[in-house]
């Protein structure tokens, strides 16, 4: 194990990366959240994992704009949402580790299962994170994120920690 951290360790730090924060270029990617969630009247918090395909598109030098989708499907409901947001880097565009502020409105839609007698749900929800990307190459990086999510109707807030990666694509001239 010790071996593995080392060469881990070793490459993290000694590929040399730009990456493609840069206006014009898209990304891609996705995150896998571990979720935390409390009902309104509930002491007790619960937790399950979600996975977040997300695309944007580079408007301006470390400032993308663009949209996330989830899909969580349990033996009770199943759970969509379309969130669009907005992300930016604050340090300069070639740094290998870079953190990032990112912000979203969106809806969300909670469906039960028939004969559970609950509702399908719509609410509106916003979400703020902070994290960082580390860029292992000047297309693919690592994103490690907080996030805080607060709903309208069925949960008063959530907090998670979410990993994922992006892919950067370079505009062609």
């Amino acid at each position: 194990m010790k071996k593995i951290t080392l060469i881990v360790s070793i490459l993290l730090f000694s590929i040399s990366a730009n990456s493609q924060i840069t206006k014009g270029n898209w990304m891609f990617g996705g995150d896998a959240i571990i979720r935390g969630y409390k009902f309104e009247n509930s002491e007790k918090f619960r937790y399950y994992t979600e996975i977040f395909p997300k695309a944007g598109y580079f408007v301006i030098d470390k400032l993308v704009v663009g949209s996330e989708i989830g899909v969580f499907i349990n033996e009770a409901t199943l759970y969509t949402s379309f969130v669009p947001f907005t992300r930016y880097y604050l340090l300069d565009v070639e740094k290998k580790v870079n953190p990032f502020i990112e912000g979203g409105v969106g809806l969300e839609r909670i469906s039960y299962k028939r004969g559970s007698g609950d509702p399908t749900l719509t609410e509106f929800m916003y979400q703020f994170k902070v994290g960082t990307s580390i860029f292992f190459t000047n297309s693919v990086g690592l994103n490690i994120t907080l996030n805080y999510k607060n709903n309208s109707f069925q949960f008063d807030q959530e907090i998670s920690v979410a990993f994922g990666f992006q892919i950067h694509l370079e505009k062609k001239y």
